[in-house]
C-alpha cells in the first residue's frame, strides 16, 4: 500500500493548479473554497496547496506564510494518522486571498510544473510504501509546524514551503529523485538559519 495520493491523472500538478485558479475568478477567494476545488483530486494536494501558495511571491503578504504552515501541519498530521476525513476550522476556511495575485501566482508557476511532470518517473518507487513513506510525510509536518515561526526570518519560510512542495511532488509522482532533491532546500534553510542565528 502506498497511501500516496487519490490523484489518477497523468498531470497531477497542473490538474492541481487548474483547480485552484477555477475559484480565483473572484476578488478575494476564500480558504476554504481553494481547499474545496484542491481536495477533490485527492489527500496530498490539500498539502500541496498551501506550500506552494507560500512558495510563491505571495508569501510575501502577511500571515499568508502562518497560515499556510498551519494548514501543512494539519492536513499532514491527519494524513499520517490516516484519517478518511480532513478537518479544517472554519475560521481558517473563512480566511481570504486576492484572487488576482492568485491566479496570477499560479499562472507563473504552471510552466515550472509542466516541466517537471514532463521529467518525473517512478524512480526508487521503494521510498513511498509504509514505513518509509513516513519519512516524507513526517518532514512536510515538522515543516508546517515551523513556517509560522520562520517569518521572522527572512526567505525561510518560503524555502520550507519549497521543500514541502517537492516532497508532495515526489509522493505524488512517486519519484524517488524528486525526494532526494526536495532535501536540498533543507540543507539551504538550515545553513540560512544558523546564519541567523550567528
Amino acid at each position: 500500500m502506498t497511501d500516496t495520493a487519490n490523484v489518477s491523472s497523468a498531470h497531477p500538478l497542473t490538474d492541481v493548479i487548474d483547480r485552484i485558479r477555477s475559484v480565483a475568478d473572484k476578488p478575494d477567494v476564500s480558504v476554504g473554497a481553494i481547499m474545496d476545488a484542491a481536495g477533490q483530486a485527492g489527500v496530498l494536494p490539500l498539502i500541496f496547496v498551501p506550500a506552494l501558495i507560500a512558495a510563491t511571491p505571495l508569501s510575501g503578504i502577511p500571515g499568508v506564510s502562518m497560515i499556510c504552515g498551519v494548514l501543512i501541519a494539519l492536513f499532514s498530521a491527519e494524513l499520517i494518522l490516516g484519517m478518511e476525513k480532513f478537518y479544517l476550522p472554519e475560521r481558517l476556511k473563512r480566511r481570504t486571498i486576492d484572487g488576482d495575485k492568485l491566479d496570477h501566482a499560479m499562472a507563473r508557476i504552471t510552466p515550472v510544473m509542466k516541466w517537471i511532470e514532463r521529467h518525473t518517473g517512478q524512480r526508487l518507487s521503494f521510498l513511498f510504501h509504509r514505513p518509509l513513506l513516513w519519512v516524507p510525510q513526517g518532514i512536510c509536518l515538522l515543516s508546517g509546524m515551523a513556517m509560522p515561526f520562520l517569518e521572522f526570518i527572512p526567505f525561510s519560510g518560503s524555502i520550507a514551503a519549497t521543500g514541502v512542495c517537492l516532497l508532495v511532488m515526489a509522493m505524488l509522482t512517486r519519484d524517488g529523485l524528486v525526494f532526494l532533491i526536495a532535501m536540498l532546500p533543507y540543507a539551504i534553510g538550515a545553513w540560512l538559519l544558523v546564519r541567523f542565528l550567528l
